[in-house]
């Protein structure tokens, strides 16, 4: 009778994971959208706002309407953005954001957020008037939740109860968690307890489970959670191990505008996790992605795309590229005051931008650059290098690491170099 039963309740799985189809998904991530009305006139305060900045802002609005058309011509089955939905927050750019949302929800897509740390407000909640700015109103988390009920925070989620994530199963046979790291990349344990164990059960019932939140699972290279604490979720190790021993095996980020995929294991190495990154639509290369997950929920398929031209603008491509430069080379001279290793450094992080750096010919020809100026750093040069917590030593694991495209260099065990920009995982 034992096995009678065992049998049946195998059919009966089996014969639901039949009726299952594939399912297509788009991911986009920081999209930052500046709603209209927060400019009001082009003037000084605007052009500062957008000095320096990687991130295209003056762009955004019109990609986006870009991307909601491509989905309305393409009918996915799911639309996710991970995260940095606003340019910092303002409930008229959350309003604009919604309503196309709903465009979409209303052709029969589904379409599932969950929040960035720009998105309840900053000092940069403006609104530019020549060469004036004032305090735009940003948005509550009560409004947050209120005007994404039908993508995320409605009656068919269930919510945790401590933070701004839910699951849900939005096709049959795959559970979505969203998950909420808040403004500093913090999981509180309620909320991954809470994540752990819808996760666990839905592994039990056989169903494909994938979660997303905004920071960074894993470092995407050596000494990032070092180097840029802020990128990736505090204690890293502890959600790692906890989300892949319940049966979670790749996790959608954003945050660092990068698309960059990153394997690691749990505590005894028994089980693989992946951190999908995918870019900002509005920062170089202006990424997005395309998955598809197989009939027998066994197979995630992963694609990459780029934004590269607009209806008006056929160099936006170009335009962010030059931006992007632009912005790194500001932005390591402030901490180095170097225009030689600015400049090494800025071209390597527009290389890790464009993934797969192990790729590139330029990325070997910045690997010899770095063990020739390796020759002739100065001692003052090493001293204002350490006031910025770096060592030579320290800053050649990093730069090997991000021109090899590896993860845990030198780890064993953990080491990895996986493809960027595709990619099948199997369950």
């Amino acid at each position: 009778m034992k096995n009678s039963k065992i049998c049946m309740m195998a059919l009966a799985l089996m014969m639901a994971m039949a009726t299952w189809a594939q399912t297509n998904i788009v991911v986009l991530s920081d999209t930052h959208v500046m709603g209209p009305g927060l400019l009001v006139n082009d003037g000084a305060a605007w052009q500062k706002e957008l000095a320096n900045d990687r991130k295209l802002f003056d762009y955004s609005q019109e990609v986006f309407d870009v991307l909601m058309e491509t989905m309305l011509s393409e009918k996915p089955d799911m639309v996710l953005i991970t995260g940095d939905l606003t340019k910092d927050g303002e409930l008229l750019s959350h309003q604009y954001v919604a309503g196309q949302l709903n465009r979409l929800r209303e052709a029969g897509i589904k379409t599932f957020v969950i929040p960035g740390n720009h998105d309840f407000g900053s000092k940069h909640a403006l609104i530019f008037d020549g060469d004036q700015s004032s305090k735009a109103e940003v948005v509550s988390r009560e409004q947050f939740t209120e005007l994404y009920r039908n993508h995320g925070y409605g009656a068919e989620s269930l919510c945790d109860e401590t933070s701004l994530s839910y699951c849900c199963e939005p096709v049959e046979g795959l559970l979505l968690i969203g998950l909420d790291s808040g403004t500093d990349g913090r999981l509180e344990e309620s909320t991954l307890q809470w994540a752990c164990q819808q996760a666990a059960q839905a592994q039990q019932q056989g169903k494909y489970v994938l979660a997303m939140m905004h920071h960074a699972l894993l470092p995407h290279f050596n000494a990032e959670d070092q180097l840029l604490p802020s990128s990736v979720v505090q204690n890293y190790e502890t959600v790692r191990n906890r989300l892949a021993d319940a049966g979670v095996q790749v996790v959608l980020t954003g945050h660092i505008h990068i698309s960059d995929i990153a394997k690691d294991y749990n505590a005894d190495l028994t089980r693989s996790i992946y951190d999908i990154s995918t870019g900002s639509v509005i920062s170089y290369p202006c990424d997005y992605r395309r998955l598809s997950l197989s009939e027998d929920r066994a197979q995630l398929s992963v694609s990459t795309s780029r934004i590269t031209t607009l209806p008006d603008h056929p160099v936006y491509g170009t335009t962010a590229k030059e931006r992007l430069h632009q912005s790194l080379s500001q932005f390591v001279k402030r901490s180095i005051k170097n225009d030689m290793i600015a400049s090494v450094a800025a071209n390597a992080l527009l290389i890790h931008a464009e993934g797969n750096e192990n790729e590139s010919e330029e990325a070997s020809n910045i690997m010899g650059t770095l063990q020739l100026a390796k020759m002739f750093v100065s001692s003052s040069m090493k001293a204002k290098m350490a006031e910025h917590g770096l060592s030579w030593d320290l800053l050649e694991s990093i730069v090997t690491s991000i021109m090899t495209d590896t993860t845990n260099l030198g780890i064993e065990g953990r080491q990895d170099q996986t493809n960027d920009l595709t990619l099948t995982i199997k369950k």
